[in-house]
């Protein structure tokens, strides 16, 4: 899990902003109070990017905003797919990269979600360029680390996937922390720009609409529990024993299966919401029958859920990527682990299916696709 320090923005991107925030500022640059209010109108109501279509704040204090440092900023759209199942969207956007007292890096590439459940309209946000964690079985575990998202960042991604929605007369009513990167490693910044998504003058999604997913970075789970930011919890488990979760996901090595699940106790006890644990079906690696037993003994006394993933392979439905190392469990081999799961648990075990295989939807696929893509000299610059 060493990997260098994350690049960090350097400037002040308002959408990060809480209303207090934008009224202190607003008054630290000789505005009244009101003017921050104004400004995260514009920004989270009208979805506005540009200062200068502000209409009713004055020259000044948008030409000190400006030499104050504070911008701002959109995502580029680098890519949109739409699934022919219309059932999900899928955005590839680029995220300018910044090292302080140096020259603009390379940007980086992120991804997020729409996501179509009957009256659900979830938005799964990246929290990270890439990620530090290595799982093998994951997309965006081949890019390592390029820097943490900044909450404006964050944010922008839920306005634009809710732009997107509204298209339809529809809005974003969920959103998932379950993109690239891993949340609980970029701490500050995702709880700071969930707390701007529930803001009632915002997005105002609710905490009971809110997830947050990690890989088990226990230190970021303890940390959660003690917050008073009211969100949901899923760590994704993926194996129930050790030696297969360490081969699958390194982090293991450092807080095992045991640990995780006194986390989520924890964090049931603290917040009285049952965690959810996302198992990912892989053929003959995840998937036998005794796995099933054994998640059923790992969690019979825990209150929680468990959510099953069937594996969205690299390469399906002809995208162009080479070959896995995982491939997703014949549909027999998944009925059956459901089935023998339900019949040992009394807790509620849901079976994701896929909503975007067609446009690589998960995690780090599209941007693996695009890489694949790019000449050899290009992509190894």
């Amino acid at each position: 899990m060493s990997c260098a320090p994350p690049i960090v923005v350097s400037e002040t991107d308002l959408k990060g902003l809480l209303p207090e925030q934008l009224r202190a500022l607003a008054t630290d640059l000789g505005e009244p109070a009101y003017r921050g209010d104004q400004l995260f109108s514009w920004i989270h109501e009208q979805g506005e990017s540009r200062m200068e279509a502000m209409s009713n704040l004055p020259k000044r204090f948008r030409l000190a905003l400006v030499d104050a440092g504070a911008s701002v900023g959109r995502l580029k759209l680098l890519e949109r797919r739409d699934s022919r199942t219309g059932m999900a969207v899928k955005f590839l956007f680029e995220a300018q990269s910044f090292r302080p007292g140096s020259a603009q890096a390379p940007a980086g590439q992120i991804e997020a979600v729409l996501i179509v459940d009957g009256d659900r309209r979830t938005a799964c946000l990246s929290s990270q360029v890439g990620c530090a964690l290595d799982c093998q079985f994951c997309a965006t575990g081949r890019m390592g680390i390029r820097r943490n998202l900044s909450a404006a960042e964050m944010v922008d991604q839920l306005l634009q996937l809710n732009a997107v929605a509204a298209e339809g007369g529809e809005r974003v009513t969920n959103v998932v922390m379950m993109g690239m990167g891993e949340p609980l490693l970029n701490y500050d910044e995702v709880t700071q720009a969930l707390r701007v998504i529930r803001h009632t003058d915002g997005a105002a999604i609710g905490g009971r609409r809110i997830t947050v997913s990690t890989a088990g970075y226990l230190p970021g789970i303890q940390r959660l529990t003690e917050d008073d930011l009211n969100v949901g919890l899923a760590i994704s488990l993926n194996a129930t024993t050790d030696a297969v979760r360490e081969r699958l996901m390194p982090i293991n090595r450092k807080w095992p299966i045991a640990d995780l699940l006194q986390a989520a106790r924890d964090y049931f006890d603290r917040k009285g919401r049952r965690v959810t644990f996302e198992y990912v079906l892989m053929d003959g690696a995840t998937d036998s029958d005794d796995d099933a037993q054994r998640l059923a003994t790992l969690t019979r006394d825990l209150p929680c859920k468990i959510n099953l993933i069937p594996y969205n392979e690299p390469g399906d439905e002809g995208n162009a990527v080479e070959t896995p190392t995982f491939r997703r469990s014949p549909r027999s081999r998944i009925d059956a682990f459901v089935r023998r799961l339900r019949a040992h648990t009394d807790h509620t075990v849901t079976l994701r299916e896929s909503r975007g295989r067609d446009i690589a939807a998960a995690c780090g696929q599209l941007y693996i696709e695009q890489e694949n893509r790019r000449p050899r000299s290009a992509a190894t610059a």
